[in-house]
């Protein structure tokens, strides 16, 4: 019982601190009022990664409460390239036999991203970012790994445009 309680106060406390970044107290001037965000574009050989990638920067704008989402028109947008997507083993153990194993793997999801002021026909930031997410082999997937990383590219993606609007 005091291992769940321990285990739910953990992810809790982890949640508090790895969720999305939000739009309060941002500079964003009062003329943008919306935002598109088409279908990023997929440069890696990982098929839905551009889907869950632009599913999860749709949400976090939602879930920052400061800009509609539009599919045309809109004051900004933000656009995006999946330009590789790698899962590579990030920490290795040796046992007394000389033998190494991996421990733990990374995925790193890399994106050009353009954020465009279109009332004002000027790009406000014009990047490349990089999320990351480290599973353990032993008890995770491939798949846990992936969306640390996108949640963590979605972060950078929100931080940027917040500094650079």
């Amino acid at each position: 019982m005091i291992r769940k309680r321990s285990l739910l106060a953990a992810a809790l406390l982890l949640a508090a601190h790895c969720g999305f970044y939000s739009f309060s107290g941002s500079s964003l001037p009062s003329d943008l009022k919306t935002v598109e965000i088409p279908l990023f574009g997929n440069q890696s050989l990982e098929s839905d990664v551009a889907d869950a990638t632009t599913s999860a920067l749709s949400t976090a704008i939602v879930t920052g409460n400061l800009l509609k989402i539009v599919q045309h028109d809109g004051n900004a947008t933000i656009t995006g390239n999946i330009t590789s997507y790698a899962n590579v083993p990030y920490t290795f153990s040796a046992s007394d036999t000389r033998q190494v194993s991996v421990q733990q793997y990374v995925v790193r999801i890399t994106a050009s991203i353009e954020f465009t002021n279109n009332k004002k026909n000027k790009d406000i930031y014009k990047g490349t970012l990089t999320g990351e997410g480290i599973y353990n082999l032993q008890t995770e997937s491939e798949q846990t790994g992936k969306t640390k990383a996108i949640t963590q590219l979605v972060t950078l993606i929100i931080q940027n445009s917040v500094q650079g609007w």
